[in-house]
């Protein structure tokens, strides 16, 4: 089929495609979406297209090495050629026959495409149709450590010549063969003593050391490297590298054998083993399948009756015959065919569907034009107007005939509406241009006004602004326009060169402030997550100080720049102000805990339990050097707190007897002045005070329970309690009736206890007739009688004294708890009792009394702690 041209296949379309789009990224993308029917169409746009991406595009879709080949090298953009090129490599490395994969190598100029064919073509031939192309060594040494066929490494490692690359390949190759065939390349005797010294295969290295000592020469390069041992001494060693070397060969052999075989199994294929006459008709019907398959490549239009055509005669020659490869083959063109013919309805629908849009569109901005009246913009207007006439003179193919009728009717109208509202706009741009004469004159006053401005500054500001409303009013009469524009262009070009000076000046300054405030910028960023908080805090308020001191940077770069210095002035004092929160709420929760401490120690300043609190001093001391700090202003004042509270309690505990004694004395001193108060010296007695007798026995029992005093002064309080109690008896006995403190019933009590005591007496001394008889004597006669008493001797004598003496220590305990014995009768009493008592005493025989060589009672103790225990510290420690 002859070659169509580009032109040719454009002109059968009268509506544009997308592979004809004015843009060419438009262009491109249609191409890679053309159908496999419009391949003459690729190939032209890959030859003759003006855009190299429509041009790179349409060879991604070519498979024909030739034209791939001419591409390569002779299109003009070394893009394309390039994707040639590659398109040429995947043909080489991927093709099955021969004669295509060697042309594939013939056309490719790149050595790294050379390079992918080398190492990895599916054929001998183009591996090695590849090396031979090939010249560089880096690449060439690429093949040998990449390459997948061992034939074309040897290959590629005869063709290289550089010694560097082949040292190098001498040390690092792994494969021992190779390795040992780059050490026979090598001619440097330097360079074999390297690989002797750092080769990875220890054969190379005792190749590279025996070819030192024997001198042997370098393998030529047109010799296929030898890959077999010289160490003559070494037989395990030689039998090695035989093995080595017989591998490559027999795996060579084996390829060309696969090679062979593939051949013989094609052709066997391709003749079968059917007879003659059946052979006839398969290479009958099999060149029907050839000319349907041709068919693929024509356009629809002609493929289509072809191939009816050709059905009917494939139907007549595969009758009765079972070719399901050929018939497959048929089929599928067949569904080629109608795939295309579907997907050419489908296109010419889409495409007349998106005209149909486009017009309805350009009515819809038509009616547009026409709603905005002399509002609207005379290109617009123009551009509208000349598509409107185009679309009628040449309307092209609808969905419809009632879609044509519809969209063709509405663009009449626009165009009718259209083309009065063009003339008016025309007519007021014309008026417009004589208006801009005057605005011309004024702005060419203004700029040579400019030529006397002193501030540049401002110069260039109302340039700038003279320069876009020049730019509104540029259209006037040609005949005035040229000399206003004349007279313009010569004021503002003197203006502009002097706010040019200007401004390149100020640029200047402001590239030299950027480069101050940037320095500050780095400083920032250095100190942004410092911990030093006060040193650091004071460097960056000095930074932002300097910082207003630095004039403006370009506009562009001011927010930039400034927004870089902000972060990291920000990242610190936020980080700063969460050190400080928790620091201050560290403080708090440690205030709070100074505060708890100074008020144990407030309480027990004073505690009179001396041990007790010295101990509890001392460990609230050691929980406050526990506690962390607190807030500055507020520390001095805690510390005095809790200080003073501990001097309070030392204070105290270094006089802890006389506070004792001064307790005791206020205390009883305050009993004394309680009861005192019920009943003053003054007052006559009236009606007894409330609950007298409970106050009275509270008062009596904390008298008891009172520390004690010197016997002074404890005597004389005693007598005062009496005095102030007997007082309260004497004047309302009727309320202590029934009470412990009645005193009728305490003086019948002591009345009972001193006759008993009395009996006791009378019974183990009676009395004499004369009573003026001296103690003496009475003594005398009641140890006579005693002693002369025969009934229960001396024993018995003994035991009646002991229990009588019991029986006055129990009379004498019992007389303690007796209430009150108020008034003249009670004191005489009480004489009378003690008077009993030391009777008693004085009459018992010596033999009977307590011995005086018995254990000493216990010496009573003093009121308050020991002082020979620990001391507690005296002040606390901050």
């Amino acid at each position: 089929m002859a070659e169509t041209t580009l032109k040719t296949l454009i002109d059968k379309f009268r509506s544009r495609p997308e592979w004809q789009h004015p843009d060419a990224a438009v262009r491109a993308e249609a191409v890679l979406r053309l159908p496999a029917s419009d391949h003459e169409l690729v190939l032209a746009l890959a030859r003759e297209d003006a855009d190299a991406r429509v041009r790179r595009a349409a060879v991604k879709r070519l498979d024909e090495v030739p034209v791939l080949a001419e591409i390569a090298a002779t299109d003009a953009d070394p893009g394309v050629r390039d994707e040639a090129g590659g398109r040429l490599a995947h043909v080489a490395v991927h093709q099955h026959d021969e004669a295509a994969a060697r042309a594939a190598v013939a056309g490719l100029h790149d050595p790294k495409h050379l390079a992918s064919v080398a190492k990895g073509a599916l054929l001998a031939a183009a591996r090695e149709a590849a090396i031979r192309a090939l010249s560089d060594p880096k690449l060439l040494a690429g093949v040998v450590r990449e390459a997948q066929d061992p034939k074309a490494r040897l290959i590629a490692l005869g063709r290289i010549e550089d010694g560097a690359t082949l040292v190098a390949l001498a040390q690092n190759l792994e494969q021992k063969a190779l390795a040992v065939a780059a050490v026979d390349r090598l001619s440097d005797p330097d360079a074999l003593e390297v690989v002797a010294a750092k080769a990875r295969v220890s054969a190379a290295s005792r190749r590279a050391r025996a070819r030192l000592e024997t001198g042997e020469p370098a393998v030529a390069a047109s010799v296929t490297p030898s890959v077999g041992p010289v160490s003559s001494d070494d037989e395990a060693e030689r039998r090695a590298y035989d093995e080595a070397r017989a591998a490559l060969e027999r795996e060579a052999a084996a390829a060309r054998e696969r090679e062979a075989a593939a051949r013989a199994a094609r052709e066997v294929e391709q003749r079968g083993e059917a007879d003659q006459a059946m052979l006839a008709r398969r290479e009958e019907l099999a060149a029907l399948v050839a000319q349907a398959e041709a068919l693929l490549g024509q356009e629809l239009a002609a493929a289509r009756p072809a191939f009816q055509e050709l059905d009917g005669r494939w139907r007549e020659a595969a009758r009765g015959v079972q070719m399901e490869d050929l018939r497959g083959r048929f089929e599928a063109v067949e569904a080629s065919l109608r795939s295309r013919a579907e997907a050419a309805r489908a296109e010419l629908a889409a495409k007349e569907q998106a005209h149909l849009e486009a017009l309805i569109a350009l009515a819809g901005r038509s009616k547009a034009l026409v709603t905005k009246g002399v509002h609207a913009s005379l290109r617009d207007t123009d551009h509208a107007l000349r598509e409107i006439k185009e679309a009628l003179e040449h309307p092209g193919h609808f969905p419809s005939r009632r879609d044509r009728e519809t969209v063709l009717g509405r663009l009449e109208a626009a165009r009718r509406q259209l083309y009065p509202l063009l003339q008016q706009l025309r007519e007021d741009a014309e008026w417009k241009r004589w208006a801009n004469v005057s605005v011309q004159e004024e702005l060419a006053a203004r700029a040579e006004a400019l030529l006397g401005e002193p501030n540049l500054e401002r110069a260039a500001g109302t340039l700038h602004e003279l320069d876009l409303r020049w730019r509104q009013a540029k259209e006037a009469p040609k005949d005035k326009g040229e000399a206003l524009w004349a007279r313009f262009k010569a004021a503002h070009d003197q203006v502009k060169a002097r706010v040019d000076a200007f401004l390149a000046k100020q640029a200047e300054e402001h590239r030299e402030n950027l480069r101050q405030k940037e320095t500050l910028c780095e400083k920032a960023e250095a100190l942004a997550e410092s911990s030093d908080w006060v040193k650091t805090a004071e460097s960056l308020r000095g930074l932002q100080a300097e910082w207003k001191t630095i004039g403006p940077v370009p506009r562009t770069l001011s927010q930039r720049v400034w927004e870089r210095f902000r972060k990291p002035c920000d990242r610190f004092f936020t980080r700063f102000e969460e050190h400080r929160a928790e620091r201050g709420r560290e403080w708090e929760q440690n205030l709070a805990k100074k505060e708890a401490l100074c008020e144990k120690a407030e309480a027990l300043a004073a505690s009179t339990l001396w041990e007790e609190a010295a101990a509890g001093i001392k460990q609230l001391q050691a929980e406050w050097r526990a506690i962390g700090p607190v807030k500055k202003s507020r520390a001095e004042a805690i510390w005095q707190r809790f200080r003073t509270a501990c001097d309070l309690f030392f204070d105290r505990y270094k006089n802890r007897d006389a506070h004792a004694r001064e307790a005791a004395r206020q205390t009883r001193e305050r009993i004394c002045a309680e009861l005192e108060a019920l009943a003053p010296e003054d007052a006559p007695p009236g009606e007894p005070p409330e609950d007298l007798v409970g106050r009275v026995q509270a008062a009596q029992t904390a008298w008891r329970q009172a520390g004690g005093l010197p016997q002074e002064e404890l005597a004389a309080l005693d007598a005062r309690f009496a005095r102030v109690r007997d007082r309260l008896l004497e004047l309302y006995p009727r309320s202590f009736e029934g009470s412990k403190l009645n005193p009728e019933a305490s003086r019948r009590r002591a009345e009972k206890l001193l006759a008993r005591v009395d009996g006791l007496l009378a019974d183990l001394a009676p009395a004499s007739a004369s009573e003026a008889q001296s103690a003496f004597d009475l003594a005398a006669r009641l140890r006579d009688a005693l002693a002369s008493n025969t009934i229960g001797g001396r024993e018995a004598t003994e035991q009646r004294w002991q229990s009588a003496a019991a029986e006055v220590e129990a009379a004498q305990t019992a007389w303690k708890r007796l209430g009150p014995l108020p008034g003249a009768l009670g004191r005489a009493l009480a004489e009378r009792f003690e008077s009993a008592c030391r009777r008693f005493a004085e009459l018992r025989p010596r033999s009977e009394r307590p011995r005086s060589d018995g254990p000493r009672p216990e010496r009573p103790r003093r009121d308050g702690p020991r002082r020979d225990g620990p001391r507690p510290e005296r002040r606390p420690r901050r």
